[in-house]
């Protein structure tokens, strides 16, 4: 059992958070996150849109091992306390969005989460989507690391499947003075090296949440009315 820091702790808990959508992140912090709808339609997309890395991961790479490592960057970055307005606060955090960059695929995630959609756009709104995408994500778990909160995690097996990976395990934290234990699971490909593009915890999946809110909107209003929601969500102030 060891201490899980900060930023993995949003990626592994957030959803139970509220924190689903970087669209509502802010109005969902108070509330519990509804298990999405499964979008008929995205499923089969998802599987059509899994890129093919050009040569396999080495027998013997772990993405278990690799998450581990990434954690203790993290934690050793992280346990420099600053103060939130100083400039050393923001050195620290972009130390924590290097870091993170390295294990969290925002590219994969922001083509999974599009499905079908992503096929439609030009290489220039990728690129555009993609960005917006990592900035909102970015300043979602930044505020949470700004808590600094402990938890426990235990690590329990790795499944490899050719370039696929899921990582499991139980993380041990508390709501409102309650010990809770969560089933988590990432989901990981190899790009070189392991690279996180999905969390799952208890049955709810940070992908599938975005990819269903996404669909609702671009099925509506558009692509274009989505990146501008998103766009507003970034221009909000911090209060």
């Amino acid at each position: 059992m060891r201490r899980l820091s900060p930023l993995l702790a949003f990626l592994a808990v957030g959803l139970t958070a509220g924190l689903v959508s970087p669209l509502t992140a802010r109005a969902a912090e108070t509330e519990p996150a509804a298990k999405p709808a499964k979008e008929a339609a995205a499923k089969p997309a998802a599987k059509k849109d899994k890129e093919k890395p050009s040569s396999p991961p080495p027998p013997g790479s772990s993405p278990m091992a690799e998450l581990k490592k990434s954690n203790e960057r993290l934690d050793k970055v992280l346990q420099r306390n600053r103060p939130d307005w100083s400039p050393e606060a923001e050195l620290q955090r972009a130390e924590v969005r290097k870091v993170v960059g390295s294990f969290l695929d925002y590219q994969e995630l922001a083509h999974r989460a599009l499905a079908k959609h992503w096929e439609t756009l030009t290489p220039k709104q990728r690129e555009e989507f993609t960005e917006t995408l990592r900035e909102l994500v970015e300043r979602s778990y930044l505020r949470q690391v700004h808590g600094n909160p402990n938890y426990q995690i235990k690590y329990e097996k790795e499944t490899k499947d050719g370039n696929e990976a899921d990582v499991v395990g139980t993380l041990l934290t508390t709501s409102r003075g309650k010990k809770v234990k969560i089933a988590l699971e990432y989901k990981m490909m190899w790009k070189d090296h392991w690279v996180v593009y999905d969390v799952v915890t208890d049955e709810q999946s940070m992908l599938e949440n975005y990819r269903a809110e996404f669909n609702k909107i671009i099925n509506k209003d558009g692509f274009e009315a989505l990146l501008k929601r998103m766009k507003r969500k970034l221009d909000e102030k911090e209060e």
